[in-house]
């Protein structure tokens, strides 16, 4: 029989994605346009129809989603389309598609990216790496993110190749990676650069900046300076509205000035562990992962998958007990976002990443003994 400490948490996620599955088709059937998918589904229409000059045009936007017969969700402050054009050139074939059609596939390329990712970073028995996924699909803010078609697991398994080719001394193909998630989702990795760098990947942060720099001048290139005008407007109309500062450390220290000065300083702290854990590449890189979750000037409830992303890597270091414990107490965390109790959530993180930042030193002590047989055993990518 398998032990306990694995046994409980696969039934448990077992029971949740049994209930889920009905659930989340009962919602597309119901409401197939009420998912942020539909956000990169109609950008794709509107530059398709009217030129990629357009496609993040407010009015434009609302014609379409009017047009397809699926009113929910209308466009506005905190709901249109503000990701970089990639996204909507990728859903361009699925417009050939109904909406619920091409919602369906879209899931399975995410669940096929999160599966490819949990295979690059997570070891073990059979047995417990399926739990670590089951895990890892039935917590909430992957489930949410699957629900409202997010490109979040998309974009970390680009960053899970980021490291694993990084560890590998693939140097090139580590910063390439790195760009393409960039080109999808920037705010949930912005600090994966700097940790290439202190890492002693110079080259792989190269790569990435020279790949961004090209894929940046295409878009600019094609969308041109009314695409590009409308772009950076929209941006600023976006985060003027508070509910995409709702699960940031904004709702502790207040919007604007406060928030910034608060995202730096825990941006500096997270780059200050890095340095600390430079020669532990996957300690390293979670950091990274976390401490640009945690950073981030735009964040909402999917996007705290980069949180699992992150523990998967972690735990392929030897492991305190206390921070093994602070994992356990993250998950209820996590699964208290389903009931709108976001203040756990941005909370939580703090306290890894503090705990991240000492693994390995005399500091570490005052965490317990260390649990190198937590699972997941300790993997390759130490330099």
């Amino acid at each position: 029989m398998p032990p306990l400490r694995f046994a409980i948490p696969a039934v448990i996620a077992a029971w949740i994605l049994a209930f889920e599955i009905p659930r989340f088709i009962y919602l597309l059937r119901i409401h197939p346009g009420a998912n942020d998918f539909r956000l990169s589904y109609v950008a794709a229409q509107v530059g398709l129809r009217w030129g990629w000059a357009h496609m993040y045009d407010p009015e434009l936007l609302q014609q379409v989603v009017m047009a397809s017969g699926y009113p929910d969700g209308a466009i506005s402050s905190s709901y249109s389309y503000v990701n970089p054009p990639l996204l909507a050139w990728l859903a361009v074939p699925f417009t050939a598609l109904p909406i619920t059609v091409a919602f369906y596939v879209w899931t399975a390329i995410n669940l096929a990216a999160l599966i490819a990712a949990w295979r690059m970073a997570v070891q073990g028995s059979p047995f417990v790496s399926g739990v670590v996924l089951l895990g890892s699909i039935s917590i909430w803010p992957t489930l949410y993110s699957l629900e409202r078609g997010q490109p979040v697991l998309l974009t970390y398994a680009l960053a899970v190749g980021c490291w694993l080719m990084a560890a590998r001394k693939r140097e090139v193909e580590a910063g390439i990676l790195l760009g393409l998630a960039w080109a999808l989702k920037p705010q949930d990795l912005a600090l994966l650069p700097l940790v290439l760098v202190v890492c002693g990947h110079g080259r792989a942060a190269a790569w990435w900046l020279a790949s961004t720099t090209a894929l940046w001048a295409i878009f600019a290139l094609v969308i041109g300076p009314t695409g590009l005008g409308t772009f950076l407007g929209v941006q600023v109309w976006i985060a003027s509205d508070p509910i995409n500062t709702a699960d940031t450390i904004a709702i502790l220290v207040g919007r604007g000035a406060p928030s910034l000065l608060a995202q730096a300083l825990l941006a500096l702290a997270a780059m200050l562990g890095t340095w600390r854990q430079r020669r532990n590449w996957d300690v390293a890189f979670a950091i990274g992962l976390a401490g640009s979750v945690v950073t981030a000037l735009h964040v909402h409830e999917y996007d705290f998958v980069g949180l699992v992303v992150a523990a998967w890597i972690a735990l392929r270091q030897p492991t305190p007990a206390a921070e093994l414990a602070w994992l356990a107490i993250g998950v209820i965390c996590a699964q208290a976002l389903s009931i709108g109790d976001v203040l756990p959530m941005v909370l939580w993180p703090l306290g890894w990443l503090a705990m991240l930042s000492v693994r390995g030193t005399s500091m570490a002590r005052i965490l317990g003994p260390v649990s190198p047989d937590v699972g997941i055993p300790p993997g390759a990518g130490n330099k």
